[in-house]
């Protein structure tokens, strides 16, 4: 895998429609599962989550067809947004445009489920992110899941199957820039900006906001056939899914 001069940034409209393209595979195989089976029994007539951070949508499909979540969609990029309707329309989910920080519109202790799939590692700005967290803790009714899935920390550097956050045998700091890989369905490559943190600091923002300390998931896939044959993902996880309640 190779590195492009220029990362992507999230808010544009270049980005929003490389993303739509994205090899997919190992956050299907990897994030799905594990975010929907926490969720998939909490579901039911007039029970909202929210896909925060929804990008084009793929989370929040998930999510209206498990049950009978009626979703909120959020995303601060209205190119994003603008795919995820076209895309994957439902009649339980409404797609909302937001500023990243404020979720003014909802009241406190409305919401009863929370997932935030691949945001946090997008933002340079801990304010920003503890300002978010706040708000989700202050929106979920008591004892309600948040979900919180990110690139896994203890992996940069690893040459994954469709993805490579960082360059291998760099060592990162919480708030590094760090340059992210993503295969696109055709086999080129995406070069996406991104920020390491360590998963203290994801503890921290949590913990920070009122939340219990998570739970942490790193799942891997089976392995198969030898050592040499076998990809990354057997041996280390991509992803980490952090589970905490209000």
């Amino acid at each position: 895998m190779t590195a492009a001069e220029n990362p992507l940034d999230w808010d544009t409209s270049a980005a929003a429609d490389a993303y739509r393209d994205r090899d997919m595979r190992l956050a299907e195989q990897l994030i799905f599962p594990g975010v929907l089976r926490r969720l998939a029994g909490g579901a039911g007539p007039g029970r909202l989550a929210l896909d925060i951070g929804c990008g084009t949508g793929a989370v929040a499909a998930q999510l209206a067809h498990i049950g009978e979540w009626m979703v909120q969609a959020l995303d601060p990029s209205a190119d994003m947004l603008g795919i995820a309707r076209s895309d994957r329309p439902h009649p339980r989910i409404s797609y909302r445009l937001f500023d990243g920080r404020a979720l003014d519109w909802l009241g406190d202790d409305s919401v009863d489920a929370a997932v935030c799939c691949l945001v946090y590692c997008t933002d340079p700005d801990d304010e920003r992110l503890a300002g978010l967290t706040a708000e989700i803790r202050r929106v979920l009714r008591p004892g309600a899941p948040y979900l919180l899935a990110d690139l896994n920390p203890a992996a940069t550097g690893v040459a994954f199957s469709t993805l490579r956050h960082g360059e291998p045998e760099a060592v990162y700091g919480d708030g590094d820039p760090v340059p992210t890989l993503l295969r696109l369905r055709d086999g080129t490559m995406m070069t996406s900006a991104t920020y390491y943190r360590s998963l203290d600091r994801y503890r921290s923002l949590l913990t920070g906001a009122g939340f219990p300390s998570p739970t942490v998931e790193l799942p891997t896939l089976p392995a198969g056939g030898t050592a040499a044959e076998t990809p990354a993902e057997t041996r280390t996880a991509p992803y980490m899914i952090l589970t905490t309640h209000a």
